[in-house]
């Protein structure tokens, strides 16, 4: 029996290597993402929900940021660090549910941030149910965030009122910012 992920990095087609691997489905998903390799695509139509919405995240962005280059798709599978690539910066993309504290009073959502990326951009969704549906969007520079593994974000607290940007500012901001990188000031 030929190796599933062998067999989906060479045919890029998850239908076509759980045929040609001769594996269950399930078993054959459990390996592709131990191992990492899965595209966005596959991680929108066969992942997890939190895979899904991740992967639609990424989509997201790069609609937004069309000339971002996918480091999933053309550097490493699952890159551990960054997403994309957009002119000499490394961008992490993450997507956040709203969370409704215990109390039910408060709400926030949550994102890893750990890693060496130069931004995070996170995609929150607006209210419960909504998930990608209109979509809060900040655009974090490491520079502000500390050792930390992850960020708390509520609703009047300083990171939703000073990173959140329209989807559209998404791509002329790298842009001044790589602008900044070539120019040794960031």
């Amino acid at each position: 029996m030929a190796d599933i992920v062998d067999i989906y990095l060479e045919t890029g087609d998850f239908h076509e290597a759980v045929k040609r691997s001769g594996l269950p489905t399930h078993i054959a998903h459990l390996k592709l993402i131990q191992s990492g390799c899965l595209k966005i695509q596959d991680k929108i139509q066969y992942g997890s929900r939190t895979a899904k919405l991740g992967g639609m995240a990424e989509e997201l962005f790069q609609k937004y940021v069309p000339d971002a280059i996918d480091a999933n798709k053309y550097f490493k599978k699952n890159n551990p660090v960054y997403d994309f690539w957009f002119d000499g910066l490394m961008i992490d993309v993450k997507y956040s549910s709203l969370h409704k504290k215990k109390n039910g009073n408060s709400q926030h959502w949550q994102i890893r941030t750990k890693g060496d990326q130069d931004f995070i951009v996170a995609f929150l969704e607006k209210e419960f149910g909504l998930e990608l549906q209109d979509p809060i969007v900040l655009l974090v520079p490491m520079q502000f965030i500390e050792a930390q593994k992850e960020l708390h974000i509520s609703q009047s607290g300083p990171w939703l009122n000073a990173f959140q940007v329209e989807p559209e500012e998404l791509q002329p901001l790298l842009k001044d910012y790589a602008q900044l990188r070539r120019d040794g000031l960031f």
